[in-house]
Order: structure tokens, then C-alpha cells, then sequence
């Protein structure tokens, strides 16, 4: 009994809430439209894209009108774990692909805006084949993380803002809903005997939002953007398929843990004019706020989890570009990286984290004045890294990841903004009293007149 209760305890601890990553550094899903996608991953100073309402709420309050996108990403992640311990055996994960969706809703007037994003803003999976060397330390791990996020923004200064004379500088405050699912499972080693354990989690939590757009010169853009952290509590249940004589020692039960979806901070620049645009976004996402992971079982037979994460906070750098060689095709091209959020020590097979280096290539098609069309691909190269775990075999992973995107987007009165158009003189209207007298009508007979006598001058109509 002492050999089982060690057992689970260790396969648990392994097992639960520690997410694989197939997108980005942790669980995080950066590429939210096909139109950044294409450029690196930039956009948080890019200005008239629907997608804003995700990477840079505040610029919406152009006064445009309305903005909508719709698309997703068809994601295709490889990992391969060699063994570094006999028998060295290499295994990769079993091809799958992720569909993740995004929607971007706006509409401005004058010098304020509302809208908002709702898609997968966070997300993994990680699924190895059955029979593989480390089915003892994961078989599945998946997260979904569905976020919902309304904003307002309002537009400061420039031609229509609210002081006149003061900078374009646009503020938006918002606020997140997260529903996040996670599941994990992995195989149990009763020497000569095998189990299985699934564990299944639900949580909610909120969260707040705010940017800010610094609108410099026409072709000259600056932007700021802050998503807060998310806490919840998440409720599930553990599954156990064991033999007969340990059912008493590992009964299906309920289980809680916590977990917490961390602050993101993004620096942005942009320059577009005329046929040309270039983006950069440095960004920091503040993984660091996962330090261990809890899990509190129902039944007193089963001990509780209490494992170090140890996570750090880690950057990422985009850069992209656009040329529009005619007005209604834009090519596209960016680079971009992002940093691993986990030491060598906690690196295992239900969490293979690792560095990423990506390359993006894309299309745009403005099939009418207000509909468009954008297609992006990008290869994503996975660093590869050492595991130096002592609770998970030594193991050397590597991997790719193939992304390709669609956004279709919709923008009603895509035309200057009203506040920056300029306006049309209005016709002068003249006062018949002050117009010159006719010269001819002057210099006749008929300009002067008398009454009665009279040899007073009459103004002439």
C-alpha cells in the first residue's frame, strides 16, 4: 500500500494544472488575427484593423464607424522527446489539429468607441501516443481558456478629441472573463499492472483591462496595452482506472486547485504610410505567478498535491511589415520570438516549454470598399532544451509548430474619419444691402430719381 500511495501522489503532482504549450510561452495565444499574424504577431500600434479590439482597444475611437472580424488559426504542433536514460528512445506527439477563434467587435462615434473580443485567448495541447516510454509521466495534457473581453475608449485630443488643442492620445479601460477548462492524464505503473488517472478542472475568474494611443504624427503611432491577472478557483474530479486490490486507495473523487492567468504588458510602435507599414511590440507576460501547484483531493485516502512550478516571467519580440503594391492587396512578413516560463528542473513531458523562433508570411484582399480578406502562415521552431528533473526521466525535447489563419473582417464607413476630414467651405451669403451698385444701372438715367420735386439721391436695388 505505502508503494501505490507513493505512486499517486508522485503521478498526481506530475499530472495536474501544469499545461503543455503548443502557441506561445505557457499557455498563452498571441496571434489573435490573421492581419497581425502576419506581421510577427505586432499590432498594438497599428491603427484602422478590426483586430484592435484585442491588441489595442484605445485606437478604436477613431470615429469610423463600425469594425468586425471573425476568423481562426489552424494550429499544428510536433514535439519529440529523446530519452537521455536507457533505453534512449525517441517518441513524438500524435498530430492534431487546434482550430482557435477569434471575434473583434467595434463601434466609434466622434471621439469615443465600444466593443469588444471574445475567442481562445489561452490554450495548449499535448497528446502522446499510447504505449510511448513516458506514458508514466503524461498521456494528454489540454487547456481551453475562452475569454470574453468588453472595453470603452475614448479619444483625448487630435482634430474632434474632447481638449481641444491637446496630443491625439487615446485612453480605453475594459474588463475579461475567462472560463478556462484543463485536463490531464497519464498511465499508473503497478509493475506488473497498468492504471490510468484523468483529472478535469473547470474555473472562472475577471480580470481588468486598459491602453493607451498615441496617435504622434500621421504616419507616426505609439501604444501601450495592460490585461490583468486572472485568479479562479477551479472545481473537477479525478478519475482512477486501477486494479482491483488498490480501488480502495485511489477512488473516484472530486478535487480543487487554483490557478491564475497572469498580467501581459505590451510596448508598441508603428509607421504606415501610404503603401508601406512597419510594427514592433516588445511584451513581457508575467508567468512568474506560478510558483507551485496545489490540488486538494475530496477523499482523506488520497494525499493532496503540493509540487514547485517555479515559472518566470518572460518576453516576447515582434516585428513585421506590410507593402500594398495596389491598394486593394497587402503582402505582409514578420519575425518574431518568445521566451521559455520554466527552469530545466520542472521540464517534463506534460509541460515540454520551450523557447520559440517564428517566421510569418501573409495576405490581404479588400474585396470591396468595406469586406476583406486575410490569410497568414507562420513556422514556429521550438528551442531545444534538457530536462534536469529528478521527478521525470531525463529527456531532451525539440519540436515545430505550423500555424496558418484566416480573419475575415468587415469595416462600414472605412472612410477618413469625420474628425480629421476637412471641411467644406459653406457658401457665403451675401446681403443684397451691401452688394457694389450695378455701374450700368449707376450711370443711367434711372439711378437717380425725384419726388415731387425732390433732388435727394435714392440708393439704388
Amino acid at each position: 500500500m505505502r508503494f501505490l500511495h507513493t505512486t499517486l501522489v508522485v503521478a498526481l503532482g506530475l499530472a495536474t494544472l501544469v499545461p503543455g504549450r503548443a502557441f506561445a510561452g505557457g499557455f498563452e495565444v498571441p496571434d489573435q488575427s490573421a492581419v497581425a499574424g502576419a506581421t510577427g504577431g505586432a499590432g498594438t500600434a497599428r491603427r484602422g484593423d478590426p483586430s484592435s479590439a484585442w491588441y489595442q482597444p484605445a485606437e478604436t475611437a477613431d470615429g469610423r464607424g463600425f469594425r468586425g472580424a471573425l476568423g481562426l488559426a489552424l494550429a499544428i504542433p510536433t514535439i519529440t522527446a529523446e530519452g537521455l536514460e536507457d533505453p534512449m528512445e525517441t517518441a513524438s506527439t500524435v498530430t492534431a489539429v487546434s482550430p482557435p477563434p477569434h471575434l473583434h467587435l467595434s463601434y466609434s462615434e466622434n471621439e469615443w468607441s465600444v466593443g469588444a473580443y471574445i475567442g481562445l485567448s489561452h490554450g495548449s495541447s499535448v497528446n502522446w501516443p499510447d504505449g510511448w516510454w513516458g506514458r508514466f509521466e503524461s498521456m494528454q495534457t489540454g487547456i481551453i481558456g475562452i475569454r470574453a473581453a468588453p472595453f470603452f475608449a475614448l479619444r483625448l485630443g487630435g482634430e474632434r478629441g474632447l481638449i481641444e488643442g491637446f496630443p491625439d492620445i487615446r485612453i480605453s479601460i475594459g474588463a475579461h472573463v475567462d472560463t478556462v477548462r484543463v485536463e490531464q492524464a497519464r498511465m499508473l505503473d503497478f509493475i506488473d499492472q497498468e492504471g490510468r488517472v484523468q483529472l478535469l478542472f473547470w474555473g472562472a475568474g475577471v480580470g481588468g483591462d486598459a491602453s493607451v494611443y498615441y496617435q504622434a504624427t500621421p504616419e507616426l503611432a505609439f501604444g501601450v496595452t495592460y490585461k490583468s491577472r486572472t485568479w479562479m478557483r477551479m472545481n473537477g474530479d479525478a478519475d482512477f482506472t486501477v486494479p482491483d486490490a488498490f480501488v480502495g486507495r485511489a477512488p473516484d473523487q472530486h478535487a480543487t486547485t487554483e490557478l491564475t492567468i497572469p498580467d501581459r504588458l505590451v510596448l508598441g510602435f508603428g509607421y504606415q504610410e501610404g503603401m508601406f507599414g512597419v510594427w514592433a511590440d516588445f511584451g513581457v507576460t508575467f508567468w512568474s505567478v506560478r510558483q507551485r501547484t496545489q490540488v486538494d483531493f475530496e477523499r482523506d485516502v488520497t494525499s493532496d498535491i503540493d509540487t514547485p512550478s517555479n515559472w518566470h516571467d518572460a518576453i516576447a519580440l515582434r516585428l513585421g511589415g506590410e507593402v500594398s503594391p495596389i491598394p486593394e492587396i497587402h503582402a505582409r512578413a514578420g519575425l518574431f520570438f518568445d521566451q521559455e516560463v520554466g527552469p530545466d528542473d520542472t521540464l517534463a513531458a506534460s509541460s515540454p516549454d520551450m523557447a520559440r523562433l517564428g517566421v510569418t508570411l501573409g495576405a490581404g484582399f479588400d474585396i470591396t470598399r468595406e469586406l476583406g480578406v486575410d490569410l497568414y502562415y507562420s513556422y514556429v521552431a521550438f528551442l531545444g532544451r534538457d530536462s534536469t528533473s529528478l521527478d521525470a526521466a531525463l529527456a531532451h525535447y525539440s519540436g515545430e509548430l505550423h500555424l496558418v489563419g484566416l480573419t475575415v473582417r468587415l469595416v462600414v464607413d472605412s472612410g477618413p474619419p469625420q474628425a480629421d476630414a476637412v471641411a467644406e467651405p459653406e457658401p457665403e451669403v451675401v446681403d443684397p444691402l451691401d452688394e457694389p451698385p450695378d455701374p450700368q444701372v449707376e450711370g443711367s438715367d434711372e439711378s437717380v430719381g425725384t419726388d415731387d420735386g425732390d433732388d435727394e439721391e435714392e440708393p439704388a436695388y
